[in-house]
């Protein structure tokens, strides 16, 4: 059942970065470029998640891997943020 929901929400990122970066083609507004960079590490985490624990199991840990997708996600985010603001 677990391994149903990391696919949900790999899935929902992925729709979250399409329709991010349809609408920065159509507006150009560099937040929703960053927004959808982000969303699209956020994906990487929920797909590495879903390997780790779906496919893997215990003998392996890409607990790092994801950890580094996520906190990559977030800085992009916060840079896009800050970038945007000033």
């Amino acid at each position: 059942m677990g391994e149903i929901v990391y696919i949900l929400c790999a899935l929902t990122c992925l729709g979250c970065t399409g329709l991010l970066i349809g609408r920065y083609r159509k507006s150009r507004v560099d937040l929703l470029f960053w927004s959808a960079v982000a969303f699209l590490l956020f994906s990487v985490t929920n797909i590495l998640l879903f390997v780790d624990l779906g496919i893997m199991g215990p003998q392996t840990d890409l607990g790092l891997l994801r950890n580094g997708s996520t906190l990559l996600g977030v800085i992009v985010l916060l840079y896009g943020l800050i970038r945007n603001n000033t």
